[in-house]
């Protein structure tokens, strides 16, 4: 489905979140390479004399801390986080909406109204915890300006006869989110080798060369310092994308969504459908995918 003819604050948000995650991430790279840069020079300052990379290190160490304190300021994970969970609501309101799903099932009175009423309390929730509507579009939370938010593509799927509705679901939202979440899986799965595969190189390194300077084969060289902080820097990203916890939460979740697809292509009848359309965006949702994090990590 093009996502133009999903609501504008979802669009919107979807922007912002994509923004404030690049942000985050980029804040952090930043900050760890810094500090392994301040490591390194320091290693330098014992081997070779000078004020030159005593100097350099400490300005990196500096640097690291105004980068910590400009992060926390701007607070962009959080931001990210917000954004990316009200541009979630509003695609899964959305689709329920299109194709009577949960709350909006066939023969529901006023499911403009319904949908306007249960966004603006999803959106109320989210500003508790820092969302903001940047773009406008909610007009405060009024219920006509959310309604605006309807799209004419939404009203003509709505207005589809169930086999209709049913085929659609499943070939743009069922079958789109297959095929996401086995490719961040594969994604999360290489990504979580490689860089376990790089700090255990580098604990093995650390390791070595701590055993070579005990026995004074290096010098005053002391790259077991070096070698440890960058296989730390190396554990403290992949905490931060969470590489493991990711790979093991969506394979359940491409797993679970298969399933669905299976039961809505041959058992869930009409009456069921309602049900089983709720079932499926709430695995969709970002709520679930934290809670299976939790247990992979």
């Amino acid at each position: 489905m093009d996502e133009r003819a999903l609501p504008p604050l979802f669009i919107e948000n979807d922007r912002l979140a994509l923004s404030r995650q690049s942000e985050a991430l980029r804040a952090t790279r930043t900050q760890l390479t810094v500090l392994l840069s301040g490591t390194a020079a320091a290693t330098l300052t014992e081997h070779w004399l000078g004020r030159f990379w005593a100097t350099l290190a400490a300005l990196c160490y500096a640097l690291a801390a105004v980068l910590g304190l400009y992060t926390a300021r701007r607070r962009a994970r959080a931001h990210w986080q917000a954004h990316r969970a009200a541009a979630e609501v509003v695609k899964s309101l959305a689709w329920q909406y299109m194709v009577h799903g949960g709350a909006f099932r066939t023969g529901v009175v006023d499911p403009d109204g319904l949908f306007a009423e249960r966004l603006a309390d999803r959106l109320r929730e989210l500003r508790k915890v820092g969302w903001e509507d940047h773009g406008g579009a909610t007009g405060g939370l009024a219920l006509v300006s959310i309604a605006m938010q309807i799209t004419p593509q939404m009203r003509a799927v709505r207005a589809k006869p169930f086999e209709a509705r049913r085929d659609y679901y499943v070939r743009e939202r069922v079958l789109e989110q297959l095929v996401w979440y086995g490719k961040r899986s594969a994604q999360a799965h290489r990504a979580s080798s490689r860089w376990s595969a790089a700090t255990a190189a580098l604990t093995l390194l650390a390791l070595v060369t701590a055993a070579l300077r005990a026995y004074g084969l290096l010098g005053n060289w002391d790259l077991n310092g070096l070698f440890s902080a960058a296989a730390a820097a190396g554990v403290a990203w992949q905490e931060v994308r969470r590489h493991r916890p990711l790979e093991y939460a969506h394979a359940l979740i491409e797993q679970d969504l298969d399933t669905a697809r299976l039961a809505m292509g041959t058992t869930v009848t009409e009456e069921g459908w309602a049900d089983a359309v709720e079932d499926v965006e709430r695995l969709c949702s970002p709520q679930h995918t934290d809670w299976l994090v939790r247990f992979g990590s």
